[in-house]
């Protein structure tokens, strides 16, 4: 198989709440190592950052890459309580700060997901076409199910989760929102990456590292095995997750 492009959509850089992990320059170098070109990043102490907090940090990192390898997400909050930018100004400043796409970790950050307290700016980020990333899918069945349900229309990328495979629980997400994508970090499921693309499409999968809890290696290693024609891996690798971000408006 030829070189490919790979853009991941699933992993973490700075300190964690379980030790010191790679910075902006750590990551790079992994990514060098492995062959990874760009990476869609977050801060590893997601759940002990206030959202404000999370969005200056992963700034600053992104930032710091001159390379313009790394694109960030931040988080949103409720609207009511005045915390962040009205969404224009927000979806502005994500684009002057290359933020390609958003998330929400409601239980940390103390708040309902709902259209009474999202309702306003997960409306436009629909209309807009932002990717919102939801991580550790498995761990929350039930609440990306009743999230999907409140906002159907939205872009949301999907953490496949765990290694005993989720497709009991999204692949009926994948059949019902067209607007639903899989990132594939912790999906080692055999033959699971071919047989989704195979039922829903190549263009619904996109590749993700999950690092650095999980190495690049095996990863890749599954993706390029997967059995798939050359023209879908490359779409999983990196071709969906760049034809979004170059399709959202900010």
């Amino acid at each position: 198989m030829e070189e490919m492009f790979f853009f991941d959509a699933n992993c973490r850089i700075g300190n964690g709440p379980f030790g010191v992990h790679p910075g902006v320059d750590g990551l790079l170098a992994e990514m060098d190592i492995f062959g990874i070109d760009k990476a869609l990043v977050r801060c590893n102490d997601a759940d002990q950052l206030s959202a404000q907090a999370f969005n200056r940090e992963i700034s600053r990192m992104v930032k710091s890459d001159l390379s313009g390898r790394l694109t960030g997400v931040w988080c949103i909050l409720p609207e009511q309580c005045p915390e962040l930018p009205p969404p224009e100004e927000f979806f502005a400043q994500m684009r002057t700060n290359r933020i390609g796409a958003i998330t929400l970790f409601p239980k940390a950050h103390g708040f309902m997901a709902s259209k009474l307290s999202l309702g306003k700016i997960l409306g436009e980020a629909a209309e807009r076409k932002i990717p919102v990333m939801l991580y550790n899918c498995y761990r929350n069945e039930e609440f990306v199910y009743n999230f999907l349900a409140e906002f159907p229309n939205l872009t949301a990328i999907l953490n496949a989760g765990n290694k005993w495979g989720t497709d009991r629980t999204l692949r009926p997400l994948l059949e019902h929102y067209e607007n639903v994508y899989l990132e594939t970090s912790g999906y080692w499921v055999p033959e699971g990456i071919r047989d989704l693309a195979e039922i829903y499409g190549a263009e619904r999968l996109i590749y993700g590292s999950g690092f650095p809890t999980f190495d690049y290696g095996s990863s890749m290693l599954q993706l390029k095995y997967s059995g798939l024609p050359d023209d879908a891996v490359r779409k999983i690798a990196g071709g969906n997750l760049q034809n979004l971000l170059k399709g959202c408006d900010l």
